[in-house]
């Protein structure tokens, strides 16, 4: 340094850099023999090192520059090359130095000058700073908590070089043979890395010294111990110890663990032994007796193998997969083990891990309100505020400021509204508002959780709603949703002006309940998706002549709340389903299933990662218009070959098709169907027109679909949210969540659907066939209760006594007439024996007399 322009060696301080770090955290001072040799330990492996001058207030000569590099300099110092040198041990004090060389400065030389003695050596560095009180010790120097830095660049074979030990600890200590130790009865001592070895006959070695070795998590693979081996913590032990376990499948217990010392073995028979206790120099647990060897045999049933352990090794798996089964759960246990767990360990083993992963329901509800604050710090002008009564979860609002700028500044005056069931454990409700974009997709607005659904949440949210859109003027507004009749009032007294629509799918599910079949179904769509009022009254009036409670059912509806015929033409659309609230609870269903907190979150972030996407679709698309509304167009056009138009004058057109006549003016974009004003989209008929002017149907395309408004309404960024660690701490009262009654049985997870709904099974749905009872061949009912079912019962009984009479009787009657034959037979056989005896006799007379 002194050749470089240095003299004065207090008026710079010296730096030297750890490889492969940052000036901030990898920056070492330069202050003694310490870290010379440190700088030394580095040189093997990295081969070189950047060194920094911390300049003070220093004055150079003019022809003194201390950049040798670029200038150069007329004497360069030697560059020296660290070798191991043979010392004599007979002389202490002798040092080596080179030719031409200045003595080293070292701590023992100063010491000795100032006429202090002070044993130095490289192994143990801190008796000299004890000893040395002129030697200060800087923050930045390498510290106690850089020992994995030094283990990671320091060779074993420089290490025990660099410590400058005598022959003898060289032959004695760090090459000990790891099985000759496992093999020896070692004895316990105070020292963690000095163990007393007993050879096979009982004699006693000399003390060896054992590298002390860092456990390291990356082990956990095949786990292996040995003595000297260091754990930062008890539990870091027990739970390599519980890893081993698995792997080996062996039956080791614990028979002594506490915060003093864990002693465990195998079963009886099986060597097996190990012994840690801490070590008070390192406040570490140190191995200090370990027997590796097994002789029992393996088993298929653990104790360590729990529920917990499951749990947190297949987290990862759980967070990448949530829906996981237990059968693939079970597999993969199997693959990686060779062991089977029962189906209630695997299910409190993924339970357990789903909540490490998701957060706890009960607690989700205390973090409310440091989420709340949290959305309106990332993302300034949105709205989530939480209300608790009783201290009770009542509601929480959330609105992020992008939605709301890009639905006011890029999308129609449409807004869909319905609610979904929460499947958490606690329950409740989501309420949504979404929007449509100008590609016709969803676009959330905003989401609400209450705890039912009813009139008064209802209520709070349309008046939210309103306020936080800034709308005061409802009369350009439109509102979908279903027929619900208190839904019905709560939007005419908070949005009085604004038009009311409702989904023609729940309506037709109310009218399918007294009029089924295809015909009447196809009637009402047609009467909604007509756009001309004579029209619209033709088809009512078919709707009569079918059946007139029919009609009279339809004609109660207001026909502006669910006809196109009647739709305002200001909004751009004509809508007639609440499919964008239907796709949006699609959308989220999995994260309605997660605690509340974790819920909201990830739908946030699916909303951000959604307008990132659109962002990027927009700058990919073509032409004026977006995709979805281009084939909208194109269909149209290719209708309009069915279509004839003839100008009639300057922008006004007569159309004649296979329905009628129609009037199209191109400049004032009307035609007489009203497709075309309902939609903003050129009808078919206009198509028509546009082709004889040679004019290309995107230009007159409404404003509201082009590709400008769709930039318009995702070009706000929504902003991610930090880490719940750093969330801003409101401490806010603490919130329970709210009361619920515990159903019987598992919960349901899927909706229960409309009979209606197409069914995608095997079997074909009876939904709609009437029956009819086999008793008296009527509707309405079955077998079971039928009416008439009990008088058919007993004239089935009277039919079945009589029945039964007439046999007795008729059997009665065939036992008297074959008791008469068997009397009549007997008599006539009386007979004919006394006919016989009297012939007998007779001819017996007769032979006597003529022998006499």
């Amino acid at each position: 340094m002194e050749q470089l322009g240095y003299n004065d060696t207090a008026k710079y301080v010296l730096y030297w850099l750890l490889p492969g770090k940052d000036l901030d955290i990898g920056l070492r001072i330069v202050d003694c023999d310490t870290d010379t040799l440190s700088m030394i330990a580095v040189v093997p492996k990295f081969q070189y090192f950047r060194m920094f001058v911390n300049h003070k207030d220093m004055q150079f000569d003019t022809g003194t520059i201390d950049d040798g590099v670029i200038s150069g300099s007329p004497v360069l110092p030697a560059v020296l090359s660290p070798k191991s040198v043979e010392r004599s041990f007979q002389e202490p004090g002798w040092q080596e130095q080179s030719v031409g060389q200045e003595p080293r400065r070292t701590r023992r030389n100063l010491m000795e000058q100032d006429g202090q003695h002070c044993s130095f050596t490289a192994d143990n560095d801190s008796e000299d700073s004890e000893c040395d009180e002129e030697w200060v010790d800087f923050d930045n120097e390498v510290a106690e908590d850089d020992d994995d830095l030094y283990e990671e660049w320091v060779d074993d074979k420089l290490e025990d070089k660099s410590r400058g030990k005598s022959k003898l600890e060289h032959d004695s200590d760090y090459d000990t043979d790891l099985e000759e130790l496992q093999g020896s009865d070692v004895e316990e001592q105070d020292s963690a890395d000095e163990v007393e070895v007993v050879d096979k006959q009982g004699r006693k070695k000399m003390k060896k010294k054992v590298k002390m070795r860092r456990w390291r998590p990356e082990e956990m693979k095949v786990v292996e111990f040995r003595i000297g081996m260091i754990f930062l913590s008890v539990q870091e032990l027990r739970t390599a110890i519980q890893e081993y376990i698995v792997q080996k499948r062996v039956g080791v217990h614990y028979v002594k663990n506490d915060l003093q010392r864990v002693r465990c073995k195998c079963e009886d028979g099986c060597p097996w032994f190990l012994y840690a206790a801490p070590d008070s120099r390192r406040s570490t647990y140190v191995v200090k007796k370990y027997v590796g060897k097994h002789t029992c045999e393996r088993n298929w049933v653990l104790k360590q193998f729990t529920a917990k352990y499951l749990a947190t090794k297949y987290l990862e798996k759980f967070r990448a997969d949530d829906k996981m089964s237990l059968k693939n759960f079970a597999l993969l246990i199997q693959q990686d083990y060779n062991m089977s767990a029962s189906r209630s360990k695997l299910e409190r083993a993924r339970r357990s891990a789903l909540k490490q992963i998701n957060g706890d329901e009960l607690a989700q509800y205390n973090l409310l309100w440091d989420f709340a604050a949290e959305i309106r710090r990332s993302n300034p002008g949105s709205t989530m505020f939480v209300n608790a009564k009783d201290g009770l979860f009542e509601n929480c609002y959330m609105s992020l400021d992008a939605c709301k700028r890009g639905f006011l500044s890029g999308c129609r005056p449409v807004i869909g509204i319905d609610g979904c069931h929460i499947k958490n454990r606690f329950g409740g409700v989501m309420l949504a508002a979404v929007g449509v974009d100008p590609n016709d997709c969803i676009f959330p607005v905003a989401i609400a959780i209450v705890e039912v659904e009813d009139t008064n949440t209802w209520k709070w949210f349309l008046n939210t709603l309103k306020e936080d859109l800034g709308i005061d003027n409802t009369r350009a507004w439109t509102i979908i949703s279903d027929r619900q009749k208190g839904l019905i009032n709560d939007v005419n007294a908070l949005w009085p002006d604004a038009q009311h629509r409702f989904c023609v799918r729940h309506l037709y599910q109310n009218f399918a309940k007294q009029w089924r079949g295809d015909i009447f179904k196809n009637k009402l769509w047609q009467i909604a998706r007509e756009t001309r009022e004579v029209d619209w009254q033709q088809f009512m009036d078919d709707m009569k002549e079918m059946d007139e409670d029919a009609f009279a059912y339809l004609d109660a509806v207001d026909p502006r709340q669910w006809c196109k015929a009647f739709f305002e033409e200001l909004p751009k659309c004509d809508l007639l389903l609440n499919n964008i609230c239907e796709v949006f609870n699609k959308y989220i269903l999995d994260e309605r299933a997660l605690p509340v907190v974790t819920s909201l979150k990830k739908i946030k972030d699916q909303i951000m990662i959604r307008f990132f996407s659109k962002r990027k679709e927009a700058r990919d698309m073509c032409g004026t218009i977006c995709p979805k509304i281009r084939k909208k167009l194109d269909k149209n056009i290719d209708f309009a070959t069915n279509y004839e138009a003839e100008p009639a004058a300057e922008h006004l057109f007569k159309v004649t098709g296979l329905r009628g006549e129609y009037e199209v003016n191109i400049k004032k974009m009307e035609c007489s169907c009203r497709a075309w004003q309902l939609t903003g989209i050129p009808c078919r008929h206009a198509c028509a027109c546009l082709r004889l002017e040679r004019i290309k149907p995107e230009s007159v395309v409404h404003k509201c679909y082009s590709i400008e408004a769709y930039k318009s309404a995702y070009g706000h960024v929504i902003m991610p949210c930090s880490d719940p660690k750093v969330w801003p701490k409101m401490y806010g009262p603490a919130m329970r969540p709210p009361k619920f009654d515990k159903q019987v049985g598992r919960p349901s997870k899927k909706r229960r659907r409309s009979p209606l709904e197409e069914d995608n099974g095997t079997r074909m749905s009876r939904h709609g066939i009437i029956g009819h009872c086999s008793v008296c061949n009527s509707t309405g009912h079955n077998k079971r209760k039928c009416p008439e079912l009990a008088a058919l019962v007993a004239a089935q009984e009277q039919a079945a006594a009589e029945a039964e009479a007439a046999d007795q009787a008729a059997n009665a009657a065939a036992a008297s007439e074959e008791v008469e034959a068997a009397d009549a037979a007997d008599q006539a056989a009386n007979a004919a024996n006394e006919a016989s005896a009297a012939e007998g006799a007779e001819a017996a007379d007769a032979t006597d007399e003529a022998t006499l």
